[in-house]
């Protein structure tokens, strides 16, 4: 989706009709803009569409997209920038499902909704452009700590066309833990395709336990970005949710960089959507910086679910242990490439990358790439992935114990996934997870096939 150039005509030759805008310099229209655009710091809009004029977004040409095509996902956005655009004035929808006693927001089409009860003492959530002077400058300074990376092109559509950015910070020091955050992102379908953009900032020796859950109505269309940096001595314990509808299209892209001595546990769950794509990069930046990553994905009827993940090992003495599961049924395909990357200065890093993953109907399918990439002697890293059928000498036992084959088959794929979701901590959130991973399971476990 490159812009294409319009060169001069020769002369006596016919001019060459003019090529319409690319689809982000429309949406950048300030009259399509259903609310005002994000405050970003020094010109960032701009640059990320300029950015954007020059790359386009990904395709199947570029390693990391081959199993994956935004084919569908850009019709999409063609048809709701042809639509009319949305009434200002209706309100947007009350989003169920929020724990009352945590402390509770919502993101509807990438703009910030109040929510629950009011924060703790320590811990501060806003928009950007209303936050006190001090907090916009750290918000300012994690936005400038992805100037050096290499561009995303999914990153610059989210910075581009941002209609707010909302901003999650700790005090130096301060222990919520036991507190935890529940941030709905929520899409309400077309003709709104909705830039959601979080900045979390734990702060030195602090702690925070957070839940990103995505969800939307029918037609949901979004591009997430989530930028977290995790100070030196703390702790983020985070889960990412995606619990959208069969047809929602989601891109999520969330980037954790932990200090010296920080920590991060991360669990990821897709459990809908029709497609989406999650690119979750934690950097271990910290001597001694540790991170645990856990991750689910039920791939069943028509849907595309890709997942990648890369943990960089930047400073000594860093540790990291990364666990995915996947389900495959129906037509469903599923995508884990996940990369571990120990680079010159990282001596005396430990690292484990394990991918296990079901397919339960010939029709489906699931491309697996684990990786890894050391620069350094004096290192301790593994790395495998099996993909294979349900046991049948377990089926066996459990249809001889008095269950049918579909009950069976359930028992033994809801274990297989359920161990993902061991480590939440908000055990009310772990309960509605598994809750919805046993719902999805009773639709999608085929009852058909050989029996044991």
């Amino acid at each position: 989706m490159t812009a294409p150039a319009t060169t001069p005509a020769a002369p006596g030759v016919a001019a060459a009709i003019p090529q319409p805008p690319p689809p982000w310099r429309l949406a950048a229209d300030p009259a399509r803009q259903r609310a005002p655009q994000a405050d970003w710091p020094d010109g960032r809009r701009a640059a990320a569409l300029a950015r954007l004029d020059a790359t386009g977004l990904p395709d199947g040409s570029q390693e990391d997209w081959r199993y994956t095509s935004l084919t569908a996902y850009a019709e999409r956005w063609a048809a709701y920038l042809a639509a009319p655009p949305a009434d200002d004035t209706v309100a947007f929808p009350a989003v169920a499902g929020m724990p009352p006693p945590a402390v509770a927001v919502q993101i509807i089409d990438g703009v910030f909704r109040a929510g629950g009860p009011a924060a703790p003492t320590g811990l501060h959530v806003g928009s950007l452009g209303q936050l006190r002077p001090a907090l916009r400058a750290r918000a300012a300074e994690l936005v400038a700590r992805a100037d050096g990376l290499p561009v995303e092109s999914l990153v610059d559509l989210n910075t581009a066309l941002a209609a707010d950015v909302v901003v999650i910070a700790t005090e130096p020091g301060r222990n919520l833990g036991d507190t935890p955050m529940h941030v709905t992102v929520h899409g309400t379908g077309s003709p709104a395709f909705g830039q959601p953009r979080l900045l979390v900032d734990v702060a030195a020796n602090s702690r925070l336990t957070l839940t990103i859950e995505h969800s939307g109505a029918a037609g949901t269309l979004s591009n997430a970005v989530t930028q977290a940096w995790v100070g030196a001595g703390a702790h983020l314990d985070l889960v990412r949710a995606q619990c959208l509808p069969d047809d929602g299209m989601l891109t999520d892209t969330t980037r954790v960089e932990l200090a010296d001595g920080a920590s991060a546990k991360v669990t990821s769950a897709d459990l809908g959507a029709l497609l989406c794509r999650q690119s979750l990069t934690v950097v271990l930046a910290g001597k001694g910086a540790e991170a645990s990553v856990d991750g689910l994905f039920l791939a069943d009827g028509q849907s595309h679910l890709d997942n990648r993940t890369r943990l960089e090992h930047r400073a000594p003495g860093t540790r990291s242990r990364e666990s995915f599961r996947g389900l495959a049924d129906g037509h469903g395909r599923g995508v884990f490439n996940g990369k571990i990357i120990v680079l010159p200065g990282a001596a005396g890093s430990n690292a484990t990358l394990s991918n296990r993953n079901l397919l339960l109907a010939p029709t489906a399918e699931i491309d697996t790439k684990p990786e890894l990439e050391i620069h350094v002697d004096d290192v301790r890293c593994s790395h495998g992935a099996t993909t294979g059928q349900l046991d049948a000498a377990a089926l066996f036992y459990l249809r001889s114990r008095g269950l049918d084959l579909a009950a069976a088959r359930q028992v033994l794929t809801a274990a297989f996934l359920r161990e993902a979701l061991a480590g939440i901590v908000p055990a009310d959130v772990r309960s509605r997870l598994e809750a919805r991973l046993e719902a999805r399971l009773g639709d999608a476990v085929p009852v058909a096939g050989p029996v044991p």
